[in-house]
């Protein structure tokens, strides 16, 4: 019966249209993450397998612990570079030419720059140009220093978090282990940069899918026809659920790991034993870029599933494919309208929204934190934990609406 389900929704001309929709974004958004620009010694951008391949040699050579005298190996070079000739002409031509030969430490340079800001949330570019070697020794100690100024500040950090939050994210911060490893991280930083691209579109068009799998009949005038069945209220009632659960999963997990594939097949793996901080400074996670990715991963299917089981409920109590097919476009892009009207007010409402999970590369970026009495959690470990426990409830609703359904 599960069979037939999947029959139904994929025998429909919208149902393998789906599908072209998805492989198309698919690509698309594959294409556009693996178009790296590379600029060679004569100050030209290049693209393409060899483009990638150059930059990754440039940036391997750097690799290593990024420890004090890797820093300031950098800060020299850095300085080299904007003490020749090419760097401080006015050609644009000569201009490129320099910043090829800082590519290779190029990551590093932009971790200086967030080092050594004026402020927690400030950033200049051109900061990593005014450093002597002698400043190194303060790299771990600024990120610190500047978080706890700004949490100390009338008007930021003071007036956002309270003592509790304030202490657990000094806590990451100082007990984040150092020096970091420091590789070429950039399959895993395209990777991160169009994820919540693959797992919206995927989400879009599962949520599609799964709005017809309870309506159909209704569409056809055959419920009459499914629910007098001998098993009609029971196992087909069942199989729907199952065939809206098989398709959320094989066609999520096929997408995303075709994209993540891809990606740093292309880009290279290189880095994943890096800290988060490498690619996202302000981040009070203690996880690897891998272990990043293996929640990236785990938030997006938990999404997915979720808008696909809210979709097929709306659908089995509503029987409109039309009317449930709205759910995840609601559920996705709504939240963000709110927040920017009502920041205030719905902040703590609105990070808990399921929108959430499949922008988990944001999120492991963002200070949201919850406090319970004396306790404070994190939001990717409460998103992780209370979808995980709402979605399995939601596939059983649908099953018992359905079959108690009664027909007019």
């Amino acid at each position: 019966m599960v069979k037939y389900e999947l029959k139904k929704i994929f025998g429909r001309p919208l149902g393998r249209l789906s599908l072209v929709v998805l492989a198309a974004a698919l690509a698309v958004t594959c294409f556009f993450a693996l178009r790296v620009p590379y600029v060679n010694d004569q100050g030209e951008t290049e693209y393409g397998l060899a483009a990638i391949h150059q930059l990754r040699v440039a940036q391997k050579a750097w690799a290593g612990p990024l420890d004090e005298a890797k820093l300031r190996a950098v800060i020299e070079a850095n300085n080299a570079v904007n003490a020749s000739p090419e760097a401080q002409s006015d050609d644009v031509q000569e201009l490129n030419m320099a910043f090829s030969r800082k590519q290779g430490f190029n990551p590093i340079r932009d971790l200086l720059n967030s080092a050594y800001a004026e402020g927690f949330r400030t950033y200049d570019y051109y900061r990593a140009d005014s450093l002597t070697p002698d400043d190194a020794t303060a790299f771990y100690e600024n990120r610190v220093t500047l978080l706890a100024d700004w949490l100390a500040a009338e008007g930021e950090g003071e007036d956002q978090f309270t003592p509790a939050e304030k202490a657990w994210l000094l806590d990451q911060y100082r007990t984040l282990k150092s020096p970091w490893q420091m590789d070429c991280f950039l399959g895993w930083q395209q990777l991160f940069e169009y994820a919540p691209t693959v797992v919206m579109i995927t989400a879009l068009v599962l949520g599609f899918l799964a709005a017809g799998i309870f309506s159909c009949e209704g569409q056809w005038r055959a419920d009459a026809i499914f629910f007098t069945t001998r098993h009609g209220r029971d196992k087909g009632s069942a199989a729907k659920v199952w065939a809206g659960v098989l398709v959320v999963t094989v066609l999520y997990w096929l997408a995303f790991l075709i994209f993540s594939g891809l990606v740093l097949g292309v880009l290279g793996a290189d880095g994943g034993a890096c800290p988060i901080q490498v690619y996202l400074w302000k981040s009070p996670y203690q996880v690897t870029l891998r272990q990043s990715w293996l929640l990236i991963a785990l938030g997006g299917y938990l999404g997915c599933l979720f808008l696909s089981a809210v979709t097929m409920l709306v659908s089995a109590k509503t029987g409109s494919g039309m009317v449930s097919a709205v759910i995840p476009f609601v559920l996705i892009f709504l939240p963000a309208l709110l927040l920017g009207d009502m920041r205030d007010l719905l902040q703590a409402v609105l990070g808990l929204l399921p929108d959430r999970l499949l922008q988990f590369s944001r999120q492991l970026t963002y200070f949201d934190l919850y406090q319970f009495g004396d306790r404070v959690i994190p939001a990717v470990p409460l998103l992780l934990g209370m979808y995980s426990v709402l979605t399995p409830l939601l596939f059983p609703a649908c099953h018992l609406i359905y079959r108690r359904k009664q027909l007019r």
